[in-house]
């Protein structure tokens, strides 16, 4: 029995050696295969980047990362509505970075003196680049449904259109009181308004003097008709020639020609009332879409077989420029790139009217003194001028007190002709040609 259990702990360590022997056999198999792979010398080819890293074989070393810069752009520093005129208040400069899409287009602003005065044709959001394609070009270049004039009014101003010419009244005059129609969009002008003053009747409202009908007092107590004829209101004055009590009552000849005879004349009182009014649009205000009527393209001219036959080269080209000139002058189009009538946008030499921008208190002056008839006239402003004038009253006493001018004495002698019998100086009806 215990020769038999010494065989099988002899078996037992037996088995163990030689196992022990394979694992160690298999394991310097292994590193000698190692070494012959790697051509026998023994060296470790594993590559080591500049960190320190170790790297697989045969993947390229990996380029540094360039350094991202920053630029600056124009932003919105509240939400922009459509048509809103840009000022410095509703801008900002931030940072972005040089990969942005838009900076590398070129489509973004540096700064905010580039934006001022211009139109935002869409909604820009708070903190939103300005791009160059969000800037209106002109009036008429916006998304937004609305009126284009009204993009270029100021905000807290409102448009008022001022007739220049009234009916029936003559180019001249009106020429006169509209600065002789110089004025363009973008100019500025101040308005003067002459006031005719007379004296009224605080209950019955009316001018002075009354119509009185005198009472005949005889006449009244017999109960037969007691009134005299309507006769105009005078004063009563010793007359000392005759030492006779008179009525004196206003005469019949007429004295200014807006003025009716035996009527008092009027105290006439100019001033400057309104300053600075803008100018938005001379003329009618034409919408895009009649513009564009106006703009159909131009037949171009062409020379049929009867028209040329015939004909030497030269005289056929002077039959297409005289096709050409019965057309009437040709424009450059912007938009199609092609050649159009010349656009008119408005009657430059008489135009109707010119639409101004004013406050909301400038314009109800204006409304009013049109509802009067109150004689108004415009004085162009110089370009950049944005002076505020402190000006008084101009009556014809203030002229002759401040303007030293002397009341000429009573003469007994006089000019021959008549003022009242020359012939005023007027323009004629049509501009001579150079």
């Amino acid at each position: 029995m215990r020769r038999r259990t010494l065989i099988l702990a002899i078996l037992v360590v037996v088995v163990a050696i030689v196992a022990v022997v394979l694992v160690l056999a298999n394991r310097s198999g292994g590193l000698l295969n190692s070494t012959a792979d790697n051509g026998g010398d023994g060296v470790d080819t594993t590559t080591v980047d500049e960190t320190g890293e170790a790297q697989e074989p045969g993947i390229p070393t990996p380029e540094p990362t360039p350094a991202v810069r920053f630029d600056t752009v124009v932003v919105a520093r509240v939400d922009l509505p459509a048509g809103q005129r840009l000022i410095p208040e509703l801008l900002e400069i931030q940072t972005r970075p040089n990969t942005n899409i838009a900076l590398q287009g070129g489509y973004t602003f540096s700064t905010i003196e580039e934006l001022v005065g211009a139109i935002v044709r869409v909604d820009v959001s708070e903190g939103q680049e300005i791009l160059s394609p969000m800037i209106a070009l002109n009036a008429t270049d916006l998304s937004a449904m609305g009126s284009d004039l009204s993009t270029y009014i100021e905000q807290g101003s409102v448009a008022i259109a001022f007739p220049l010419r009234y009916q029936g009244e003559s180019v001249e005059s009106a020429a006169v009181r509209g600065a002789a129609f110089a004025m363009r969009p973008g100019d500025f002008v101040d308005v003067m308004m002459t006031l005719n003053i007379v004296e009224i009747d605080p209950e019955f409202r009316t001018a002075l003097p009354n119509n009185t009908q005198r009472v005949i007092q005889s006449a009244l107590l017999e109960g037969q008709a007691f009134l005299f004829d309507t006769a105009t209101q005078g004063r009563l004055q010793l007359i000392p020639e005759i030492n006779q009590v008179a009525e004196i009552i206003p005469g019949s000849s007429q004295v200014l020609s807006d003025v009716d005879p035996g009527r008092p004349i009027p105290k006439r009182t100019t001033q400057l009332t309104i300053q600075q009014a803008e100018v938005l649009w001379v003329g009618t205000w034409r919408t895009q879409e009649a513009l564009q009527e106006e703009l159909a393209p131009t037949p171009v001219p062409i020379v049929t077989d009867d028209t040329g036959a015939g004909l030497l080269p030269e005289e056929e080209t002077a039959v297409v420029e005289s096709e050409t000139e019965e057309t009437g002058p040709l424009c450059l189009s912007p938009t199609t790139n092609q050649l159009i009538p010349c656009p008119v946008v408005r009657e430059s030499s008489t135009p109707d009217m010119v639409i101004l921008s004013m406050s909301s208190q400038d314009a109800l002056i204006l409304k009013w003194a049109m509802d009067r008839n109150v004689e108004i006239n415009l004085a162009l402003r110089a370009q950049g001028d944005r002076t505020v004038f402190f000006t008084t009253s101009v009556s014809l006493p203030q002229i002759v007190n401040e303007g030293g001018l002397a009341v000429p004495a009573e003469a007994s002698f006089d000019l021959v002709p008549r003022a009242d019998e020359t012939d005023i100086p007027t323009l004629p009806d049509q501009a001579p040609i150079e």
